[in-house]
């Protein structure tokens, strides 16, 4: 998903910072559950690049717009003239494009996101979730987090709202709730066999694998040498089918210096478990048929 930068206003707007932010209770959510695949209570009236007008179901409208350099900030009205526009979020990084709006009861949802360069294919740095509420859409809370493509998913339940992101191997959860405010951005990541978990060494003594995961943490991958120069080295990993687990991420060397083996080349190499036998394998899919580089045996 990629959200980027919006364009400046025509006009000059007086725009004071949000006067409220929700550190907890003034929102009160109503049960039920709805997600991004649709507009849940409400309704899209317009949503370009740079912003997004939304219609709740008792009437009143908020606009979200990017400006640029400066934020994210929202207008409403119910009747008569617009609210004095005002900052939800504060940031000089670049806006990516759209944002994204749901509703259920008198809460509002929404998504955006900035980066460098967003517009120009980068992936965002800054996945902002913002809640807003009230009978007049007065009271805001904002939270910007790191470390993935942005939220893709809103759903509301009782008194909360998650915002969530999920990938092959993992999803990563950010809740709002009524009386508290944001919490702390939860990551899960998938488990890898317990078959895998342990350690390892190489049928020619040069170096070991040790498997390793602590309940819903990154599965890790520390490979040692053993022989010649020293070298150690600390990579994530993901599990890929029944029997194959592949290297993701940058390797961080935590002594000497790489050496063959270590680590694996990513991208190009998987560790497989042979079943019959219960060793396992490194091999290069990258070729057809795929090449044998190393053996390994359970240690003991």
């Amino acid at each position: 998903m990629r959200r980027t930068k919006r364009t400046r206003a025509a006009t000059r707007l007086a725009v004071a910072t949000v006067a409220t932010l929700l550190a907890g209770g003034l929102l009160a959510g109503c049960g039920g559950t709805a997600s991004s695949s649709d507009d849940g209570p409400g309704r899209v009236l317009r949503k370009d690049d740079d912003s997004t007008l939304f219609e709740r179901a008792d009437g009143i409208r908020v606009e979200l717009r990017y400006r640029p350099g400066r934020g994210l900030t929202e207008r409403h009205r119910r009747d008569g003239d617009w609210s004095a526009e005002r900052f939800v979020h504060r940031t000089r990084t670049k806006p990516c494009r759209g944002i994204t709006v749901r509703a259920q009861g008198e809460l509002i949802a929404a998504i955006a996101d900035f980066a460098p360069s967003c517009r120009d294919g980068d992936p965002p740095t800054e996945n902002l979730a913002v809640v807003g509420g009230g009978h007049d859409l007065t009271d805001w809370a904002a939270k910007a987090t790191q470390g993935s493509d942005g939220w893709e998913k809103i759903e509301f339940g009782d008194r909360r709202v998650e915002f969530e992101e999920s990938w092959t191997s993992g999803s990563s959860t950010l809740t709002w709730t009524s009386g508290k405010g944001f919490g702390s951005k939860r990551t899960r990541y998938e488990s890898i066999r317990a078959a895998f978990i342990g350690t390892w060494k190489a049928e020619d003594g040069s170096h070991q694998l040790v498997f390793a995961q602590a309940g819903e943490e990154q599965p890790l991958l520390t490979i040692s040498t053993l022989s010649g120069a020293p070298c150690t080295v600390e990579v994530p990993v993901r599990q890929v089918g029944d029997t194959s687990v592949e290297t993701r991420g940058e390797p961080r060397v935590t002594h000497g210096s790489k050496q063959r083996f270590c680590p694996s080349k990513p991208f190009e190499t998987a560790y497989e478990l042979q079943e019959d036998d219960g060793s396992l394998t490194l091999v290069d899919f990258t070729s057809s048929p795929r090449k044998h580089l190393m053996s390994y045996k359970r240690a003991r």
